[in-house]
């Protein structure tokens, strides 16, 4: 594990700068490497414990399993972060996670509305699908995108406020798809990809041919959100209106990371009042689909014809 001392909170003097990303490497002990213990064989599991130092609490999480063992360690304030690795983890794997997790923590740390929820973009305004993991947000937004959408980003969806209006961050340019889902997702699986977990993860670009699966680099306004539900009664797709008090519940328990025991109450307060005022301003819809890839296109036909719709209003 590393050793933090000495935090250099005096490297953040630029306002603009939130995080500082130290990236440690490859750690070996005893010229061994270091190695995850046997009993751990979940792929995702993030280990959390905090440590009080003279700087203040330091918060560890730790990722470990047979592909080796990434541990992040946030300073005070979630001003610093440091991050190292087994030489045997896959360092596609430790920019995932630091991309679509710890980043995504140290938002909710500094009391900003993290969503867990895919989104795309296409004119100039962003739509997020909302749901928990395996419902097939990344299914429906790989399908968009080969409709001539772009990604703003998988998994982790950052929203920031500007006056009245909702904005998405882009996140990490790289959509992350299971086999199954590739079967319907011709273009996807033309595409060279990368394997980590149970996930095939394609790398998208913001620039180069209007024809090319693309990235969208810069925020956008959120125009919809959509709380996708896969249903195996549905022969069609279904799109309703969902109510505010519904709205609410629905985001509050979509926040991302889910977990909240490293949090204090008073930043969930401080969540409630941002999520009230996301379903205040962006109109919020349930999404039921058909448990059929080969419902995707007609998916998507519902789907632009709302979006669009909704913009015209």
């Amino acid at each position: 594990m590393p050793h933090v001392s000495g935090l250099p909170d005096n490297s953040l003097a630029d306002p603009k700068v939130d995080l500082i990303v130290h990236l440690l490497g490859a750690v070996r002990i005893n010229d061994e490497p270091v190695k995850p213990p046997q009993h751990f064989n979940v792929a995702k599991t993030l280990l959390f414990r905090s440590e009080q130092t003279s700087e203040g609490t330091l918060l560890r999480f730790m990722s470990e399993s047979p592909r080796g063992r990434i541990e992040f360690v946030l300073s005070h304030q979630a001003r610093h972060m440091w991050v190292s690795w087994s030489q045997e983890a896959p360092v596609q794997e430790v920019l995932s996670l630091l991309f679509n997790s710890m980043l995504a923590w140290v938002l909710r740390f500094t009391g900003r509305t993290c969503l867990h929820a895919s989104v795309v973009a296409r004119g100039g305004r962003a739509i997020a699908f909302v749901a928990p993991s395996g419902i097939g947000k990344s299914t429906i937004a790989a399908s968009l995108i080969e409709q001539g959408y772009s990604l703003m980003t998988d998994d982790a969806a950052a929203l920031s406020r500007q006056d009245q209006q909702l904005f998405v961050q882009p996140g990490m340019p790289q959509l992350g798809l299971r086999s199954p889902s590739l079967e319907a997702l011709p273009r996807f699986r033309a595409e060279i990809s990368t394997a980590t977990d149970d996930k095939r993860r394609f790398e998208l670009r913001a620039t180069g041919p209007e024809s090319g699966l693309r990235f969208e680099n810069r925020a956008l306004p959120l125009s919809a959100i959509y709380f996708l539900r896969r249903s195996t009664l549905a022969r069609k797709p279904e799109i309703l209106p969902s109510k505010p008090a519904q709205s609410i519940v629905t985001l509050m328990t979509s926040l991302y990371p889910s977990s909240t025991s490293p949090l204090k109450h008073a930043k969930l307060a401080d969540q409630l009042s941002q999520i009230s005022f996301v379903v205040q301003n962006v109109p919020c819809r349930h999404l039921v689909i058909p448990d059929a890839l080969a419902a995707l296109p007609l998916v998507n036909e519902y789907l632009m014809e709302d979006v669009a719709l909704l913009q015209a209003a």
